[in-house]
């Protein structure tokens, strides 16, 4: 039978929470950066130096205190996401660009050079306090710019804040960059590298944009193995990935030239994935002895090459079986997203039959693979959304008593929803899992 959608919409009142946060390219209004100070060391007392030839502009550090700059630019590609609607992240792979022009302040400014949102600003600062400590001082007399290369595009989040300091770093000892490295991750102010949120959405833009090297936060490695276990091999070989715990971490990815070891495990790794990519079936071509023997030899070479160990885990079969709790809300909110859109928005009559069906097997197919504690809030949802559809898609009522009958069976349902929700929120262990994850 089918009900009106007016009718529907005032029968179920249902706000599916958002499970899992990740950092967006919001619409945040921009914070001013507020620079940490350093405090300049006194300089050195000498007796009638010897003349010298004057230092070029790039050696010669202002009055006061702290380090030369040894560049006046450097890039690299900066990985963020943005929300696209029906709980859908978009993943932005941007060349991040830092510039320092002379004749700034003491000491110098480090800012951006269009608008961010107050997390931006913040994880800048963050970076700033890092950079001044692991290079003893911090530079005078410049004024050094931060931008994207999409600069029209509101952003926000600390995603970029690794991004940055490679970047000032880069400043600063004149070693280059690679140009088809991308890297995500925040940063503290002790030059450890937090996870952030979206990064196999990041991944797959910057395999868009040609970059061949990622790296990721450590904490984020159990995020793609949830992904390797929904999408199979493919999103490993796409792109090389790295972790990084910290900042050095992703300074010997990133930096030009590479450590050895790093360059051979990429040349090595980049022949597996030709393998693996120009297969019918990859993931009987992953078993193979000769390409478990090269994943080995890898991840003797460069041990947090992630998509390296991910794929032993695959072709031995000692990976995950399950996705993480995480994992699994993550993904029921992402696959149900589409499927309460409609009662969300107060919009039913616009939710297609297919795009139902669609949803509600997503569903059913990730429910194996879920942590068991989160299954019998994804049965709840798909109970809901066959009635929904039952409703929705079938003969409208006969009666008036039919009519009331039919809404009284989708409150009921979306009350379980609600229910089965509200015992994983108040499941403490359960929250401390998934908050570490």
């Amino acid at each position: 039978m089918k009900i009106k959608p007016p009718a529907l919409v005032a029968a179920v009142s249902l706000s599916i929470p958002v499970l899992i946060s990740a950092q967006t390219g919001g619409t945040k209004s921009p914070a001013k950066s507020v620079p940490a100070k350093s405090t300049p060391a006194k300089p050195t007392p000498a007796a009638k130096p010897a003349p010298a030839k004057a230092p070029s502009p790039e050696e010669k550090p202002a009055e006061g205190s702290g380090p030369a700059l040894k560049s006046r630019q450097s890039t690299v590609y900066g990985l963020l996401v943005m929300q696209i609607g029906e709980g859908k992240l978009a993943g932005q792979a941007s060349q991040m660009n830092c510039t320092a022009v002379q004749g700034g302040a003491d000491p110098a400014v480090l800012k951006f050079n269009q608008e961010v949102g107050s997390e931006m600003e913040g994880a800048l600062n963050e970076v700033k306090k890092y950079m001044s400590v692991r290079h003893n001082g911090w530079p005078s007399g410049w004024t050094i710019e931060m931008s994207f290369e999409d600069r029209y595009q509101p952003k926000d989040g600390p995603s970029a804040a690794v991004a940055c300091a490679l970047l000032v770093d880069s400043l600063i000892t004149g070693a280059p960059l690679q140009d088809k490295t991308a890297v995500t991750g925040d940063l503290t102010a002790a030059g450890t590298v937090q996870p952030v949120g979206g990064v196999p959405d990041k991944l797959r833009a910057a395999a868009t944009k040609h970059c061949t090297v990622a790296c990721i936060p450590v904490k984020n490695a159990r995020s793609m193995a949830d992904h390797a276990l929904l999408k199979g091999p493919r999103p490993l070989t796409a792109i090389q990935i790295f972790t990084a715990e910290k900042f050095d971490d992703a300074k010997k990815i990133a930096s030009t030239p590479r450590d050895l070891d790093v360059d051979q495990a990429i040349s090595e790794f980049g022949e597996i994935a030709r393998v693996l990519n120009t297969n019918a079936s990859p993931a009987a071509a992953l078993r193979h002895p000769k390409v478990v023997e090269r994943l080995k030899k890898v991840l003797g070479l460069a041990p947090n090459h992630l998509s390296a160990k991910l794929l032993l885990e695959m072709a031995t079969g000692t990976g995950t079986k399950a996705l993480s709790a995480a994992g699994s809300l993550e993904a029921i909110n992402s696959e149900s997203e589409a499927l309460v859109a409609g009662i969300r928005t107060g919009s039913p009559e616009k939710l297609s039959k297919d795009k139902i069906a669609d949803a509600l097997s997503r569903l059913v197919a990730i429910r194996p693979r879920l942590d068991k504690r989160t299954t019998a809030y994804a049965d709840s949802l798909v109970d809901f959304g066959k009635t929904f559809r039952q409703y929705t898609v079938g003969d409208a009522p006969e009666s008036q008593a039919e009519a009331q009958k039919a809404i009284n069976d989708l409150r009921g349902k979306a009350a379980r929803v609600s229910s089965e929700w509200e015992k994983l929120r108040t499941d403490q262990a359960l929250m401390e899992t998934v908050m570490d994850q």
